[in-house]
């Protein structure tokens, strides 16, 4: 049959409008995706999205903040409840912290002397999914010069505020001014919280035992749970101070999941400080030399990196190298007893 010259031109037509139009709707898919995933405009990293549907799914019943209340105090502002999504704007600046950590909710309110309602209180609690999450807070931004409170396992207080921890939860207490009654009224709700509200009871952070407690500073020991000393495959790591021959020492652990992988990141973290201007170092205790210890020269200070089975070890720009490899010794004979009652 003979071909017909303008059906097969309104047949190239019709095609070729059928593949433009495919084309734009792929350029605007792209452009949509684009557009749902550059989160920074707004002040949050591209995995906010992912956080707000985790909790959209597992959002739990809001506690009763006014079940809290100390004695001579009002509510003095309605409950307000925050998620991933929206935290930027009740804390904006610090929400990446949470965010990493694994946060859920904030839940929060004010509270005012009945008395006086110039001295208020505003009651921060933050449900952070698990106790080790909650710690890693609560220890990142810990201040040096604070009154730590004997009678609870994380908290400390300051002239008008009060910090702690309770199970999965993170709590701050901020006070509008530094008042005696208005600190005691904060250290009820403490106790309120830990007496009422309801965490598992079993929750445990092993690490914290790990440490020698010889020569340690109370208090010191923090969670990183990414980017640790600037290095961001040194994730999960412990740190505390000790105060050893007048000298400051900083040590640190992470647990790997295995032997192998520990090796691995020990590597990896000394390769990072050679890359960084580290130079090797001869190690002068005999037990560093015999488990295979890298000692560095980090600009006049020293670093220490070593493993004991599935951890991986070390002091941190240490002023002084013995002292340091003294510390480094007595956490590395902790993990090996740790190890051997284990097995």
């Amino acid at each position: 049959m003979p071909s017909v010259p303008g059906r097969n031109r309104r047949l190239e037509s019709v095609v070729s409008v059928l593949l433009l139009a495919v084309l734009l709707l792929i350029a605007v898919g792209v452009l949509i995706k684009q557009a749902d995933s550059d989160m920074t405009r707004f002040g949050l990293d591209a995995n906010s999205a992912l956080y707000s549907e985790k909790t959209q799914t597992g959002l739990q019943e809001p506690p009763d903040l006014a079940a809290l209340l100390p004695k001579g105090f009002k509510e003095f502002s309605p409950p307000e409840t925050y998620e991933a999504a929206n935290l930027y704007e009740k804390i904006n600046g610090k929400a990446p912290l949470y965010l990493d950590a694994g946060f859920l909710n904030l839940f929060t309110q004010r509270f005012a002397s009945q008395d006086d309602e110039s001295l208020w209180m505003e009651l921060y609690l933050f449900d952070m999914a698990a106790l080790r999450n909650a710690f890693s807070v609560y220890s990142v931004q810990k201040r040096a010069d604070v009154e730590t409170l004997p009678d609870m396992q994380f908290a400390y207080k300051t002239t008008n505020a009060l910090f702690l921890v309770h199970g999965r939860y993170y709590i701050e207490l901020l006070g509008s001014d530094e008042s005696p009654d208005l600190l005691a009224a904060m250290t009820d709700v403490a106790d309120n919280v830990t007496s009422r509200l309801k965490v598992t009871k079993t929750a445990q952070i092993p690490e914290l035992n790990l440490f020698p407690q010889e020569n340690i500073i109370p208090g010191s020991i923090k969670l990183s749970l990414k980017d640790t000393f600037g290095f961001e495959d040194l994730t999960d790591t412990f740190s505390c101070h000790y105060k050893l021959n007048d000298q400051s020492i900083t040590a640190f652990i992470s647990r790997r999941p295995d032997a192998r992988n520990a090796q691995l990141i020990a590597k990896s973290y000394s390769d990072f400080l050679i890359e960084n201007g580290a130079t090797n170092k001869t190690a002068g205790n005999e037990v560093l030399k015999n488990i295979g210890a890298r000692v560095l020269d980090f600009y006049d200070t020293t670093e220490i990196i070593f493993t004991v089975g599935p951890f991986v070890g070390g002091i941190h720009e240490a002023e002084d190298q013995k002292a340091a490899e003294e510390q480094a010794v007595k956490l590395i004979d902790k993990l090996t007893e740790s190890a051997k009652t284990q097995k």
